[in-house]
């Protein structure tokens, strides 16, 4: 078969879930023998022997202007020469499947291309870009996807991504929020686990010889991540806790905040970004992950990673994290809360029982094979 898969960013522009989930199920499809082409955005036009990246400033949006924002969104809408591009790269290719991701950045006419073509379509969800351009939910701002402006979007969206053959949401949570906002009425719906390869590890743990009690956070370094909220809640509990360290992996906007935060707390490491086999080793070294998001996650891929490196996880309730958690292991507190993650830090601290039941629910964990479930649904 052959196939398209459709992303805004794509590597070497990668930065987060979505993109890894592209590049993941793109090496998934290819090693089950499929023909994959990937369509992406970057700085300026270029094309290998299977990737298309269109111009796009969108790698980059967030540092312009609100103005300039307002009127990107505006013409993403509507972006006819990204669909011109597209059109003719389908024409040459001739996909018997296109599978989108985000389309921020390549432009929302691109399902209605789709279904004229007659090209089979299958559309994935990763966050909340059809209902608000910013495509975040912020904890205590729920309401912000009810505003007039909110609605005039969702109207125009609901109208642009027209029927999909089918969409895949790794959350029932994302999931409910778009069929609450009335998209996807009459298309094939699942909740599918993103893409996820359980290592296989035994006795792997590169704890040999340290007597701290380490904690870890990888991802961006952006407010609505929970960042600046995690140093503060962790800086609670170090003394009664001495022996626990906190490592922060990532970047971002408010790395340098956050390092000014650490100043002084030699238990609190920021240590910027790191590759991929880097944080893996972070991973295997570390006696627990923190997600402290402050935003509605869908299904984060730091969980996933974690839960293959059989890391025990403490997470927000919030979003696709409490589905996520309750169903492969790990230990929820209350977002936005400091008081209940200083407590749930302490108390994993003192609870090595807990630990370890943790690692066992994870290593039991055994979700549908992804690539098997997309490709019945391409054959559907």
């Amino acid at each position: 078969m052959k196939i398209i898969i459709i992303n805004n960013l794509y590597s070497p522009w990668a930065r987060g879930g979505a993109e890894r989930i592209a590049e993941k199920t793109v090496e998934g499809l290819a090693k089950a023998g499929h023909e994959v082409f990937v369509i992406a955005t970057a700085p300026s036009e270029s094309r290998t022997d299977k990737i298309y990246y269109l111009p796009s400033i969108f790698y980059n949006l967030e540092k312009y202007p609100l103005a300039v924002r307002f009127f990107w969104h505006l013409w993403d809408l509507v972006n006819f020469v990204n669909a011109k591009k597209i059109k003719k790269f389908l024409a040459d290719k001739k996909p018997d499947l296109v599978i989108t991701h985000n389309l921020q950045g390549i432009g929302y006419l691109l399902p209605r291309l789709l279904r004229k073509m007659k090209i089979k379509h299958i559309h994935t969800l990763h966050d909340i870009q059809l209902l608000h351009p910013s495509g975040l939910m912020i904890w205590a701002k729920e309401k912000m996807i009810d505003t007039l402006p909110a609605k005039i979007y969702q109207a125009i969206t609901r109208a642009l991504i027209v029927l999909p053959a089918a969409v895949i949401s790794p959350s029932a949570w994302l999931l409910r929020e778009h069929e609450k906002k009335g998209f996807f009425e009459k298309s094939a719906k699942i909740v599918l686990p993103n893409y996820f390869n359980q290592l296989k590890i035994k006795n792997e743990k590169l704890k040999i010889g340290r007597n701290s009690f380490s904690f870890l956070y990888v991802g961006q370094i952006e407010e609505h991540k929970g960042v600046n909220f995690l140093v503060a809640a962790f800086s609670k509990i170090l003394l009664e806790n001495p022996a626990a360290e906190l490592i922060v992996v990532g970047g971002g906007a408010k790395l340098e905040e956050i390092k000014r935060l650490a100043e002084g707390k030699a238990a609190i490491k920021i240590l910027g970004r790191k590759n991929e086999n880097e944080v893996r080793e972070l991973m295997l070294a570390a006696d627990c992950l923190i997600v402290p998001s402050l935003c509605y996650e869908n299904s984060p891929t730091v969980i996933y990673e974690a839960i293959a490196s059989r890391l025990p996880v403490i997470g927000a309730k919030i979003g696709g994290i409490t589905e996520l958690l309750e169903a492969a292991g790990g230990i929820l507190f209350e977002p936005g809360n400091a008081d209940d993650l200083a407590k749930k830090i302490a108390e994993i601290i003192k609870d090595k029982e807990e630990l370890e039941s943790i690692r066992a629910k994870q290593e039991s964990w055994v979700p549908p094979d992804y690539i098997d479930e997309l490709l019945k649904l391409a054959k559907a």
